[in-house]
């Protein structure tokens, strides 16, 4: 498993324990935070922000010297057992709530507010973080903890779930990294996605938290996502279960600081086959291995510095491994790899390949990122100079959308970016009717004659709004394209949520073409009108 320094560290440098965890928040990028807590030696909090992505690398109770965890100290608690006959019969509390013997966060609301979940089994209270509650039954990767906290974030990573002859066919997407296309983890995302009460659970910690922000400030949800908002998930009809903790005693409480382990729960299915672009068939022929040799450390260390300039994120796997939880279901489906496409190996001697990647970070630690750094997961932004882009997170009523620009990038060879900006303020139409900000995203379709662009915005609300299609001369610059589409979306508020065609006639330049939404329209049906009227 690769190790991991954190970046920022502590003041001072000295050894810390992970004490706790504070909120998840919005940075003023978008981008999603995690709060960190360490104690010091001399008893002493610090709360630090890290990339939501790290959390599932981080645990309560670890020692952690210049940002570096140290794996051979032993880690605080003991190990518990307990049966639990249904998860309902767990009661949510905050911290505050529980006797400072067990857990003291003195004054901290930002600790103390943390959400708790209390299971009694054999005369004792089970206190378990709702976070690790959280981080155990459903996070296991960067990936699924990103997808968590995006709206319909499951069905990004699913491309096709449907049972034939008592055998469910379980399709990843390209969006699941390579290393995470694993039949152990096609048993566990398909759990959640086909289990209707697991999958109630995982959505439920979304919508507390964006309901609560509506709650918090009606007006400007954002405000309250980027103070912070505290964790909860609804706790279904679900057992018996068997849980493997460490925790500490105080009394009769256990505060538990890791889940290591669930036992119990039923899939289901019993049968599993599932496929990922990945995976191909070996074809062997006859002819040399290409080997590169490369002068990267082999020992997978890497350093979190998600400021920095040199932190990469590889959008083809996870370079990080969690600490793994072992969840084992009592029917135990039988778990299946379907390959469909082949892949040619050669079988020959090798011959060493002396070019290839190299730089400044080749022989030394290699600086990453767990934050998501593309819009959409996979598809690259588009690289506006004055438009201010926001993550996905904030793209509400844009789902369907974004399910047919993934046909649109298997229907053609084109490249694809995507945006997500918000529409001006000013008038009632920037609001949805659920508080958030009504946004439109933009899609760059790049060809080898052609580029175009295709405005689409948010209808939560099933607005009657056309999409729009941008097609500007060769010689019309990057910058003045987005002086159009600024036009165009303040003359759409301005319009009370209707293009305004004054303001489309002054879009000099570029040719514009509006297309109708149809209820009836599927995802290819919808591709299709765009990829005729684009004519790219």
């Amino acid at each position: 498993m690769a190790s991991l320094t954190l970046r920022p560290t502590l003041s001072g440098n000295q050894e810390a324990e992970l004490f706790w965890f504070g909120s998840p928040h919005m940075d003023y990028h978008g981008n999603w935070k995690i709060k960190v807590a360490f104690r010091t030696a001399t008893m002493s909090t610090e709360i630090v922000s890290y990339p939501w992505g790290t959390l599932p690398n981080l645990r309560i109770g670890q020692l952690y010297t210049d940002g570096k965890y140290d794996p051979v100290k032993p880690i605080s608690g003991s190990p518990y057992h307990l049966s639990i006959s249904n998860f309902n019969q767990g009661i949510v509390t905050n911290g505050f709530k529980l006797p400072k013997r067990l857990i003291d966060f003195g004054k901290n609301p930002e600790l103390g507010l943390q959400n708790i979940i209390q299971f009694k089994a054999d005369r004792l209270t089970y206190c378990i973080p709702v976070i690790e509650f959280i981080r155990a039954m459903f996070i296991n990767s960067k990936n699924l903890a990103i997808q968590l906290l995006q709206p319909h974030g499951l069905e990004l990573l699913v491309d096709r779930s449907e049972v034939n002859n008592e055998t469910l066919y379980f399709d990843m997407s390209k969006r699941v990294p390579q290393r995470l296309a694993t039949e152990s983890n096609a048993q566990h995302m398909s759990w959640i996605y086909s289990d209707v009460r697991v999958r109630a659970m995982w959505d439920s910690v979304y919508q507390h938290i964006f309901s609560q922000a509506i709650k918090s400030s009606p007006q400007n949800p954002n405000a309250a996502l980027k103070k912070g908002i505290p964790l909860n998930v609804d706790l279904p009809d679900l057992g018996p279960i068997e849980m493997y903790v460490r925790g500490e005693k105080v009394f009769d409480y256990i505060l538990v600081k890791e889940i290591i382990g669930f036992s119990g729960f039923r899939h289901p299915h019993k049968n599993i086959i599932f496929w990922h672009p990945s995976k191909k068939q070996i074809e062997t022929r006859n002819g040399d291995k290409h080997v590169r040799l490369t002068s990267k450390p082999d020992n997978d260390e890497y350093i979190l510095n998600d400021d920095s300039k040199d932190a990469k994120e590889d959008t083809n796997q996870d370079v990080l491994e969690a600490p793994p939880t072992f969840m084992r279901f009592s029917n135990s489906p039988v778990v299946t790899t379907r390959k469909q496409n082949k892949k040619r190996s050669n079988t020959g001697s090798d011959i060493i390949v002396t070019t290839g990647r190299g730089g400044k970070n080749s022989g030394s630690l290699e600086e990453v990122s767990t934050q998501d750094s593309a819009v959409g997961g996979d598809t690259p932004p588009i690289d506006f100079q004055t438009l201010e882009t926001i993550p996905v997170t904030e793209a509400f009523g844009l789902e369907s959308f974004f399910e047919m620009v993934h046909v649109l990038k298997e229907t053609m060879s084109a490249k694809i970016n995507l945006s997500v900006l918000r529409t001006p303020h000013g008038k009632r139409f920037s609001t949805c009717p659920n508080g958030s900000r009504r946004t439109c995203a933009v899609v760059q379709v790049v060809s080898v004659t052609s580029t175009a662009y295709i405005i689409e915005v948010a209808r939560p609300d099933n607005w009657s709004i056309s999409t729009l299609i941008l097609k500007p001369n060769q010689e019309l610059s990057l910058k003045k394209i987005e002086q159009n589409i600024k036009l165009l979306l303040e003359g759409l508020v301005e319009k009370g949520g209707h293009w305004d065609q004054y303001v489309l006639d002054r879009c000099k330049g570029m040719e514009i073409e509006k297309v109708k939404h149809y209820r009836s329209d599927t995802n290819w049906d919808w591709a299709n009108r765009l990829l005729h009227k684009s004519m790219i």
